[in-house]
């Protein structure tokens, strides 16, 4: 009783390399060079698939969250524009102005107005409004000192 292992001419013979080029394009296009696949470490290619499989989760992940997100930009323009929508309102049928930032930049929107640099319109404004103030408060002053006498 022979074994096919043992009679070679039974034997399906399996060429390992044949599938490892396969497999191969696969692992360059998620980053590995070609000799990393064959000359480096047979653990790289398992710690190159693993950290695909992580990247793909955490697009997958931002893509979902993207599309949830774009889904509450269109929720809140439709609600906005809603009053315009009711036909035989008696009331003032005007859509509610559209957000100044995008959702989550308040924060930025707020760094940069206090970042920003005055214009000289803006400085000669509050000049101005500086200079009608204190005339104001002077005349005031003098019209408490007058009367006091």
């Amino acid at each position: 009783m022979e074994d096919s292992w043992i009679n070679p001419n039974k034997a399906e013979h399996i060429f390992l390399s044949k599938e490892f080029e396969k497999i191969c394009p696969y692992f360059i296009s998620i980053g590995m060079t070609y000799e990393q696949f064959w000359y480096e470490d047979v653990t790289i290619p398992k710690y190159y698939l693993k950290s695909y499989q992580i990247k793909l989760k955490r697009e997958n992940e931002i893509e979902q969250w993207n599309i949830w997100k774009q889904g509450m930009y269109i929720y809140e323009a439709l609600c906005d524009v809603s009053p315009v929508l009711h036909a035989f309102s008696k009331k003032g049928t005007k859509p509610l102005p559209y957000s100044e930032v995008p959702y989550g930049m308040e924060e930025y929107k707020r760094k940069i107005e206090e970042n920003k640099k005055p214009t000289k319109q803006e400085i000669e404004n509050e000049r101005l409004k500086a200079q009608v103030f204190f005339s104001n408060w002077s005349r005031a002053t003098r019209k408490h000192f007058e009367k006091e006498g």
